[in-house]
Protein backbone atom coordinates (compact mmCIF):
# COMPACT_ATOMS: atom_id res chain seq x y z
CA UNK A 1 0.00 0.00 0.00
CA UNK A 2 0.98 3.66 -0.91
CA UNK A 3 2.87 5.47 1.86
CA UNK A 4 -0.41 7.84 3.43
CA UNK A 5 -3.14 5.73 2.27
CA UNK A 6 -5.58 4.74 5.39
CA UNK A 7 -5.49 1.29 6.64
CA UNK A 8 -9.22 0.99 4.99
CA UNK A 9 -10.06 -1.26 2.15
CA UNK A 10 -13.20 -1.52 0.00
CA UNK A 11 -15.72 -4.06 0.55
CA UNK A 12 -17.32 -4.52 -2.89
CA UNK A 13 -20.55 -6.98 -3.17
CA UNK A 14 -21.68 -7.74 -6.75
CA UNK A 15 -20.69 -9.52 -9.89
CA UNK A 16 -17.29 -11.24 -10.49
CA UNK A 17 -17.27 -13.28 -14.18
CA UNK A 18 -14.62 -14.62 -16.67
CA UNK A 19 -14.58 -12.46 -19.70
CA UNK A 20 -13.51 -14.49 -23.16
CA UNK A 21 -12.90 -11.30 -25.33
CA UNK A 22 -12.99 -10.65 -29.24
CA UNK A 23 -11.52 -7.90 -31.14
CA UNK A 24 -12.96 -7.75 -34.24
CA UNK A 25 -12.35 -6.22 -37.44
CA UNK A 26 -15.61 -4.47 -38.18
CA UNK A 27 -18.75 -5.72 -35.95
CA UNK A 28 -21.21 -4.26 -39.05
CA UNK A 29 -19.50 -6.50 -41.01
CA UNK A 30 -20.91 -10.33 -42.38
CA UNK A 31 -19.57 -12.68 -39.78
CA UNK A 32 -17.85 -14.59 -42.84
CA UNK A 33 -16.28 -11.77 -44.24
CA UNK A 34 -14.94 -10.65 -40.93
CA UNK A 35 -11.34 -11.38 -38.77
CA UNK A 36 -10.63 -12.01 -35.60
CA UNK A 37 -7.68 -9.51 -35.03
CA UNK A 38 -7.03 -10.15 -30.93
CA UNK A 39 -8.01 -12.64 -28.51
CA UNK A 40 -7.72 -12.43 -24.50
CA UNK A 41 -9.61 -14.22 -21.52
CA UNK A 42 -9.83 -11.91 -18.63
CA UNK A 43 -11.36 -11.50 -15.42
CA UNK A 44 -14.32 -9.24 -15.23
CA UNK A 45 -17.87 -8.24 -13.56
CA UNK A 46 -18.73 -5.21 -12.38
CA UNK A 47 -17.42 -5.06 -8.91
CA UNK A 48 -14.79 -7.63 -9.43
CA UNK A 49 -12.98 -4.74 -11.79
CA UNK A 50 -13.43 -2.47 -10.01
CA UNK A 51 -11.44 -3.69 -6.83
CA UNK A 52 -8.87 -4.68 -9.41
CA UNK A 53 -8.67 -0.71 -9.82
CA UNK A 54 -8.53 -0.13 -6.28
CA UNK A 55 -5.78 -2.52 -5.70
CA UNK A 56 -3.71 -1.56 -8.82
CA UNK A 57 -3.97 2.19 -7.48
CA UNK A 58 -2.17 0.30 -4.18
CA UNK A 59 -5.24 0.20 -2.04
CA UNK A 60 -6.88 -2.52 0.38
CA UNK A 61 -9.89 -4.39 -0.96
CA UNK A 62 -12.29 -7.35 -0.84
CA UNK A 63 -14.83 -9.28 -3.00
CA UNK A 64 -18.33 -10.28 -1.55
CA UNK A 65 -19.89 -12.48 -4.58
CA UNK A 66 -20.59 -15.93 -5.85
CA UNK A 67 -18.94 -18.22 -8.40
CA UNK A 68 -19.39 -21.38 -9.86
CA UNK A 69 -17.22 -24.61 -8.76
CA UNK A 70 -15.94 -25.64 -12.52
CA UNK A 71 -12.61 -24.18 -13.42
CA UNK A 72 -13.82 -21.08 -14.56
CA UNK A 73 -14.57 -20.17 -11.41
CA UNK A 74 -11.25 -21.04 -10.22
CA UNK A 75 -10.05 -18.36 -12.36
CA UNK A 76 -12.93 -15.59 -11.32
CA UNK A 77 -10.90 -16.08 -7.75
CA UNK A 78 -7.61 -16.97 -8.58
CA UNK A 79 -7.54 -13.51 -10.82
CA UNK A 80 -8.54 -11.72 -7.77
CA UNK A 81 -6.36 -13.09 -5.59
CA UNK A 82 -3.23 -12.58 -7.78
CA UNK A 83 -4.36 -8.48 -7.53
CA UNK A 84 -3.76 -9.21 -3.50
CA UNK A 85 -7.90 -8.76 -3.05
CA UNK A 86 -9.38 -11.02 -0.35
CA UNK A 87 -11.88 -13.71 -1.36
CA UNK A 88 -12.47 -15.62 1.94
CA UNK A 89 -16.33 -14.38 1.83
CA UNK A 90 -16.78 -15.76 -1.67
CA UNK A 91 -19.44 -17.85 -1.97
CA UNK A 92 -18.95 -21.15 -4.40
CA UNK A 93 -22.40 -23.07 -5.67
CA UNK A 94 -21.98 -26.82 -5.80
CA UNK A 95 -22.29 -27.55 -9.56
CA UNK A 96 -22.83 -23.84 -11.14
CA UNK A 97 -20.02 -22.73 -13.68
CA UNK A 98 -18.51 -19.80 -14.38
CA UNK A 99 -20.22 -17.24 -14.66
CA UNK A 100 -18.76 -16.26 -18.10
CA UNK A 101 -19.43 -13.78 -20.27
CA UNK A 102 -18.23 -13.39 -24.12
CA UNK A 103 -17.55 -9.70 -25.25
CA UNK A 104 -17.19 -8.97 -29.04
CA UNK A 105 -15.50 -5.45 -29.49
CA UNK A 106 -15.15 -3.49 -32.29
CA UNK A 107 -12.16 -2.56 -33.86
CA UNK A 108 -13.05 1.02 -35.12
CA UNK A 109 -14.47 2.21 -32.17
CA UNK A 110 -14.10 0.20 -29.61
CA UNK A 111 -17.31 -0.55 -28.79
CA UNK A 112 -18.84 -3.46 -27.19
CA UNK A 113 -21.07 -6.09 -27.24
CA UNK A 114 -21.89 -9.00 -24.49
CA UNK A 115 -23.35 -12.54 -24.83
CA UNK A 116 -23.89 -13.50 -21.09
CA UNK A 117 -23.91 -16.74 -19.82
CA UNK A 118 -26.53 -17.38 -16.19
CA UNK A 119 -26.21 -18.51 -13.07
CA UNK A 120 -24.60 -16.20 -10.75
CA UNK A 121 -28.50 -14.91 -9.90
CA UNK A 122 -28.85 -19.01 -8.54
CA UNK A 123 -30.37 -18.33 -4.55
CA UNK A 124 -27.98 -18.14 -1.62
CA UNK A 125 -27.60 -17.24 1.80
CA UNK A 126 -27.07 -13.60 3.14
CA UNK A 127 -23.21 -12.83 1.36
CA UNK A 128 -20.55 -11.30 3.55
CA UNK A 129 -19.93 -11.39 7.49
CA UNK A 130 -21.29 -7.45 8.13
CA UNK A 131 -18.96 -7.10 10.87
CA UNK A 132 -16.22 -7.05 8.54
CA UNK A 133 -17.61 -3.55 7.57
CA UNK A 134 -16.41 -1.91 10.30
CA UNK A 135 -12.85 -2.03 9.15
CA UNK A 136 -14.10 -0.59 5.51
CA UNK A 137 -13.62 2.70 4.17
CA UNK A 138 -16.01 2.35 1.44
CA UNK A 139 -18.50 -0.09 0.63
CA UNK A 140 -19.27 -0.95 -3.45
CA UNK A 141 -22.36 -2.59 -4.79
CA UNK A 142 -23.69 -3.39 -8.28
CA UNK A 143 -27.58 -4.41 -7.69
CA UNK A 144 -26.29 -8.19 -8.32
CA UNK A 145 -27.21 -9.96 -5.29
CA UNK A 146 -29.70 -7.49 -4.62
CA UNK A 147 -30.96 -8.61 -0.95
CA UNK A 148 -27.14 -9.33 0.21
CA UNK A 149 -26.39 -5.61 -1.21
CA UNK A 150 -29.10 -3.91 0.34
CA UNK A 151 -28.53 -5.90 3.18
CA UNK A 152 -24.50 -5.01 3.64
CA UNK A 153 -25.82 -1.00 2.36
CA UNK A 154 -28.05 -0.67 5.28
CA UNK A 155 -25.79 -1.46 7.90
CA UNK A 156 -22.98 0.17 6.38
CA UNK A 157 -25.02 3.14 6.73
CA UNK A 158 -25.14 2.81 10.15
CA UNK A 159 -21.84 2.51 10.44
CA UNK A 160 -20.52 5.84 8.90
CA UNK A 161 -19.28 3.75 5.93
CA UNK A 162 -19.76 5.39 2.56
CA UNK A 163 -21.37 3.76 -0.23
CA UNK A 164 -21.22 3.65 -3.52
CA UNK A 165 -23.42 2.02 -6.25
CA UNK A 166 -22.82 0.81 -9.98
CA UNK A 167 -26.49 1.86 -10.96
CA UNK A 168 -27.17 -0.30 -14.28
CA UNK A 169 -30.96 -0.60 -14.24
CA UNK A 170 -33.87 1.26 -11.90
CA UNK A 171 -36.10 -1.68 -10.99
CA UNK A 172 -37.89 -2.04 -7.30
CA UNK A 173 -34.58 -3.87 -5.49
CA UNK A 174 -32.35 -1.58 -6.88
CA UNK A 175 -34.75 1.44 -5.82
CA UNK A 176 -34.72 -0.64 -1.97
CA UNK A 177 -30.84 -0.24 -2.22
CA UNK A 178 -30.38 3.46 -3.01
CA UNK A 179 -32.01 4.27 -0.26
CA UNK A 180 -29.01 3.25 1.93
CA UNK A 181 -26.31 4.79 -0.36
CA UNK A 182 -24.61 7.94 -0.90
CA UNK A 183 -22.74 8.01 -4.06
CA UNK A 184 -24.50 6.97 -7.17
CA UNK A 185 -22.81 6.31 -10.29
CA UNK A 186 -25.33 5.47 -13.15
CA UNK A 187 -24.24 4.92 -16.78
CA UNK A 188 -25.69 7.10 -19.89
CA UNK A 189 -28.26 4.63 -20.59
CA UNK A 190 -30.05 4.08 -17.16
CA UNK A 191 -29.73 8.11 -17.08
CA UNK A 192 -32.00 8.04 -20.29
CA UNK A 193 -34.11 6.08 -18.65
CA UNK A 194 -34.89 8.26 -15.96
CA UNK A 195 -35.24 10.88 -17.78
CA UNK A 196 -34.85 10.42 -21.99
CA UNK A 197 -32.97 13.75 -23.58
CA UNK A 198 -29.56 15.75 -22.43
CA UNK A 199 -31.11 17.25 -19.50
CA UNK A 200 -28.26 16.12 -17.27
CA UNK A 201 -28.76 18.00 -14.31
CA UNK A 202 -32.62 16.70 -14.13
CA UNK A 203 -31.35 13.33 -14.61
CA UNK A 204 -29.08 14.03 -11.77
CA UNK A 205 -32.21 15.46 -9.66
CA UNK A 206 -34.01 12.79 -10.42
CA UNK A 207 -31.17 9.84 -9.53
CA UNK A 208 -30.46 11.75 -6.47
CA UNK A 209 -34.74 11.86 -5.42
CA UNK A 210 -34.29 8.31 -4.98
CA UNK A 211 -31.85 8.04 -2.23
CA UNK A 212 -28.87 9.04 -2.91
CA UNK A 213 -26.77 12.20 -1.53
CA UNK A 214 -24.64 12.54 -4.36
CA UNK A 215 -25.56 11.68 -8.56
CA UNK A 216 -23.38 10.59 -11.14
CA UNK A 217 -24.25 9.67 -14.73
CA UNK A 218 -21.16 8.75 -16.66
CA UNK A 219 -21.70 9.35 -20.61
CA UNK A 220 -18.47 7.77 -22.38
CA UNK A 221 -16.77 9.50 -24.20
CA UNK A 222 -18.92 12.93 -23.57
CA UNK A 223 -17.48 12.30 -20.01
CA UNK A 224 -19.86 12.94 -17.34
CA UNK A 225 -22.88 15.00 -15.51
CA UNK A 226 -22.40 15.13 -11.42
CA UNK A 227 -24.76 16.93 -8.93
CA UNK A 228 -23.75 17.22 -5.44
CA UNK A 229 -26.29 19.67 -3.18
CA UNK A 230 -26.36 22.41 -5.13
CA UNK A 231 -23.18 21.95 -7.26
CA UNK A 232 -23.34 20.62 -10.81
CA UNK A 233 -20.81 19.32 -12.42
CA UNK A 234 -20.53 18.70 -16.36
CA UNK A 235 -16.61 17.60 -17.25
CA UNK A 236 -15.47 16.17 -20.47
CA UNK A 237 -13.44 12.64 -21.13
CA UNK A 238 -9.76 12.45 -21.37
CA UNK A 239 -8.78 11.93 -24.71
CA UNK A 240 -7.09 8.60 -25.11
CA UNK A 241 -6.24 5.97 -28.33
CA UNK A 242 -8.92 3.66 -27.52
CA UNK A 243 -8.63 0.10 -28.14
CA UNK A 244 -11.45 -1.14 -26.15
CA UNK A 245 -14.09 0.62 -23.51
CA UNK A 246 -14.66 -2.96 -21.96
CA UNK A 247 -14.92 -2.21 -18.24
CA UNK A 248 -14.50 1.96 -18.18
CA UNK A 249 -17.54 2.19 -16.16
CA UNK A 250 -16.04 -0.35 -13.38
CA UNK A 251 -12.59 0.78 -12.84
CA UNK A 252 -14.27 4.43 -12.49
CA UNK A 253 -16.20 3.08 -10.00
CA UNK A 254 -13.19 1.55 -8.40
CA UNK A 255 -10.80 4.72 -8.70
CA UNK A 256 -13.97 6.43 -6.87
CA UNK A 257 -14.18 4.67 -4.43
CA UNK A 258 -10.01 4.52 -4.06
CA UNK A 259 -10.64 8.19 -4.07
CA UNK A 260 -13.06 7.97 -0.80
CA UNK A 261 -10.54 6.20 0.71
CA UNK A 262 -8.10 9.26 -0.08
CA UNK A 263 -10.27 11.55 1.03
CA UNK A 264 -10.23 12.91 -2.92
CA UNK A 265 -13.03 16.40 -2.77
CA UNK A 266 -15.67 15.66 -4.74
CA UNK A 267 -14.72 17.33 -7.98
CA UNK A 268 -10.98 16.27 -7.78
CA UNK A 269 -12.06 12.50 -7.30
CA UNK A 270 -14.40 12.48 -10.71
CA UNK A 271 -11.42 14.24 -12.32
CA UNK A 272 -9.03 11.54 -11.38
CA UNK A 273 -11.63 8.55 -11.92
CA UNK A 274 -11.95 9.74 -15.14
CA UNK A 275 -8.21 9.47 -16.12
CA UNK A 276 -8.39 6.17 -14.69
CA UNK A 277 -11.12 5.02 -16.74
CA UNK A 278 -9.78 6.30 -19.72
CA UNK A 279 -6.21 4.87 -19.25
CA UNK A 280 -7.68 1.44 -19.05
CA UNK A 281 -9.15 1.89 -22.24
CA UNK A 282 -5.83 1.74 -24.43
CA UNK A 283 -5.58 -2.19 -24.29
CA UNK A 284 -8.22 -5.04 -24.83
CA UNK A 285 -10.36 -5.95 -21.66
CA UNK A 286 -11.02 -4.33 -18.79
CA UNK A 287 -8.38 -5.34 -16.59
CA UNK A 288 -5.02 -5.47 -18.79
CA UNK A 289 -5.23 -1.60 -19.30
CA UNK A 290 -5.97 -0.55 -15.56
CA UNK A 291 -3.34 1.77 -14.50
CA UNK A 292 -1.31 1.90 -11.40
CA UNK A 293 -1.18 5.36 -9.39
CA UNK A 294 2.57 6.58 -10.94
CA UNK A 295 0.99 6.47 -13.99
CA UNK A 296 -2.30 7.98 -13.16
CA UNK A 297 -0.03 10.72 -11.27
CA UNK A 298 1.64 11.46 -14.73
CA UNK A 299 -1.21 11.36 -16.81
CA UNK A 300 -2.41 13.72 -14.74
CA UNK A 301 0.53 15.86 -14.40
CA UNK A 302 1.24 16.27 -18.31
CA UNK A 303 -2.55 17.89 -18.56
CA UNK A 304 -2.46 20.09 -15.80
CA UNK A 305 1.17 20.66 -13.93
CA UNK A 306 -0.96 22.12 -10.99
CA UNK A 307 -2.41 18.92 -10.39
CA UNK A 308 -1.40 17.64 -6.64
CA UNK A 309 -0.11 14.15 -6.87
CA UNK A 310 -1.35 11.34 -4.58
CA UNK A 311 1.72 9.72 -3.29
Amino acid sequence: MSQGIPPKKVIGLGLGVLDQLLLWRDMKAPVRDNKIIDFATQGGGMTATALVAVARLGGAAEFWGTVGTDWMGDQILQGLEQEGISTSQVHRIEGARGPMVLVCVDQPTGERQFLYSVGFRAAEPPIGDLARLADAGCLLVDGTHAASATRAAAEARRLGVPVVADVGWINDEMRALLAHVDYAIASEACGRSLLPGDDHRAACERLRALGPTHAVITLGAEGLAALSGDQFLRLDAFPVQVVDTTGAGDVFHGAFCYGLLRSLSFERNLVFASAVAALKCRRLGGRAGIPRLDEVNQFLRERNPDWPALP
